[in-house]
């Protein structure tokens, strides 16, 4: 049976995850939406692309605004002819768009990647509930959340993280430090992967390098093709490697693998090195005004992936610190095997409750189940 599916799209690794689950097995489905080059790889139609929305925090979305509307209105008459929407995460793009698919008659709404409802603003969790018939989630402890909600109108399934499976380095250690030309195991830096994240935290990641330097040979920085000769400027006089898929396979899953310890711009990272297994420290630094009404509404303890679902600090968490600060941390566990032997034990557990290997492979089976019911 023939249909058309709407994806809306608002980040890389909303991305990331939607590619594994329809790059096979979806043949008689026609995919438009929200895309980068790896979505329109498999075919996916291209309405606006994901780096268009792609931002973080309210100062940096506010000159963005009229873009977005732009955005959000291609999608609406787009979506008029289609038979499905998927809406992944994106709660302040998506949230609006599923209450005009519910009312241009759309005949199934899926919800994909549930908004950090346990962090703030928990009423759109009613607002999911209200609108979409499906929710997918990837979180453990969300499913508790929305268990209130459960209907026959509206049912919650949970099968596991899908980076449980995609977590994988893309060549072996032995090839990783000679690609790096070193014997020494590196640090590596991990700025983010938008390109505001990138500019703001590159310099902050210079100083903590700076006071790093004399624990370790190498630090290496997976980045993506675009930011390499920013990054290889402000790291000129430093002993950083700046990589990317040109020059190995998988480079930031390689370097979690493969690298001592890493420090992560808060984000999904986190999560992909604990499911490395490698030590980390997440930092961050956000506009001022943004942190300021951050730290008035998010309601919860830790910012962190892996520390959410462990219900525990694992990871070190400094947000808004000084570099100094992050080099303190960054050389006690460098120095001290037995915390970083703590930190993967506690990543072993992690990994088993984010459901085993197979992720992919049943979310796959459920979204087809999904899509023909």
């Amino acid at each position: 049976m023939h249909r058309r599916v709407f994806l809306s799209i608002g980040d890389v690794s909303a991305a990331n995850y939607i590619y594994e689950i329809f790059r096979e097995g979806f043949e008689d489905t026609e995919l438009v939406g929200i895309t980068n080059e790896k979505l329109e790889s498999i075919g996916v139609k291209s309405v606006a692309s994901i780096s268009e929305l792609s931002v973080v925090g309210i100062a940096e979305v506010l000159p963005k605004l009229l873009q977005i509307r732009r955005i959000y209105k291609r999608c609406l008459e787009t979506l008029s002819g289609c038979d499905i929407l998927v809406a992944c995460d994106a709660p302040g793009f998506n949230l609006r768009l599923i209450k005009e698919a519910r009312n241009s008659g759309v005949k199934k709404i899926i919800y994909f990647i549930s908004p950090q409802v346990w962090a703030w603003k928990p009423r759109r969790a009613e607002v999911i509930a209200r609108y979409a018939d499906e929710l997918v989630l990837i979180l453990p402890f969300e499913r508790e959340l929305y268990s209130r909600f459960e209907n026959k109108h509206f049912r919650v399934h949970y099968v596991g993280h899908p980076l449980v499976d995609m977590v994988r380095p893309g060549i072996d250690r032995e090839e990783f430090l000679e690609a790096l030309g070193t014997k020494g195991v590196p640090v590596n830096l991990m700025p983010g992967s938008r390109w505001g994240e990138v500019k703001r935290h590159a310099p902050f990641l210079k100083e903590v390098v700076k006071g790093l330097v004399d624990r370790t040979e190498l630090f290496v920085l997976p980045t993506f093709e675009e930011f390499r000769l920013f990054l290889e400027d402000i790291f000129k006089d430093l002993p950083v490697r700046v990589i990317t898929e040109r020059d190995i396979s998988s480079p930031a899953y390689s370097s979690m693998f493969y690298s001592k310890l890493s420090l992560i711009a808060s984000g999904t990272s986190s999560l992909e090195a604990a499911l490395a297994l490698n030590p980390h420290v997440v930092f961050y630094r956000v506009n001022l005004l943004t942190y300021l009404i951050g730290k008035l509404l998010v309601k919860v303890e830790h910012v962190s992936l892996p520390n959410l679902i462990l219900g525990r600090e694992v990871v070190p968490e400094l947000i808004n610190r000084d570099p100094f600060e992050v080099v303190q941390v960054a050389r006690e566990l460098l120095e001290d095997e037995e915390k970083r032997e703590a930190m993967k034990e506690s990543f072993g557990e992690l990994k088993r409750r984010l459901g085993g290997e197979g992720v992919i492979l049943k979310l796959r089976s459920l979204f087809k189940e999904l899509l023909n019911g």
